[in-house]
């Protein structure tokens, strides 16, 4: 190999290892993003920053932005039914279902307690309705499944109801009541 080669080839290498590195320090924060706050927070902490986040940012502009710029994505999992982005590091927060229903309910009472103007009180009311459409579907389907788990065990209680009260009667018959004498005829 050349010196003139070599020397292209460390150069190259050099170059790349920033891009390389950045580009690693890119994905390992997008990995973490739905996650990396809520983790340390108490869930009380965090739908107070949630509500003081949406508070906050229907002071300054109106719903639509306001949405755009706080909700990162709408996941529809019972884990993360939404992720709001923290204003402070711009990271995801993931909300799992319990925690959505919480903020939804906070956000309600903060929209309906009449210390906010109009326009920022209907914003963050749209925020809780918005919410709302998101977890109803997840809670509607908790809904369903215990139904059918409930008519499921219902269903297999009657069964076995059923068979035990078969197995009852078949052991009060009589044995010889059950297969008739057999006749034999002389040859």
């Amino acid at each position: 190999m050349k010196s003139g080669d070599l020397r292209n080839s460390l150069r190259q290498l050099c170059c790349g290892l920033p891009v390389v590195g950045l580009l690693l320090l890119i994905a390992g924060c997008h990995g973490r993003a739905g996650k990396p706050q809520d983790t340390l927070m108490n869930p009380h902490e965090l739908i107070d920053k949630g509500r003081a986040e949406i508070v906050d940012e229907c002071g300054k502009q109106s719903y639509e932005l306001a949405k755009k710029g706080l909700i990162v994505s709408e996941i529809g999992l019972h884990e993360d039914v939404f992720v709001l982005r923290d204003r402070v590091t711009f990271g995801g927060i993931g909300y799992s279902l319990d925690e959505t229903l919480r903020l939804e309910s906070e956000l309600q009472a903060e929209a309906s307690g009449g210390r906010h103007p109009a326009d920022q009180a209907a914003c963050i009311a749209k925020f809780a309705s918005h919410l709302e459409s998101l977890s109803d579907p997840l809670v509607e389907a908790d809904a369903r499944l215990r139904e059918l788990d409930a008519s499921a065990f219902t269903d297999s209680a009657k069964e076995a109801q059923r068979q035990a009260d078969k197995k009852l009667l078949d052991s009060d018959k009589p044995d010889d009541a059950v297969l008739p004498p057999i006749e034999q005829k002389p040859y």
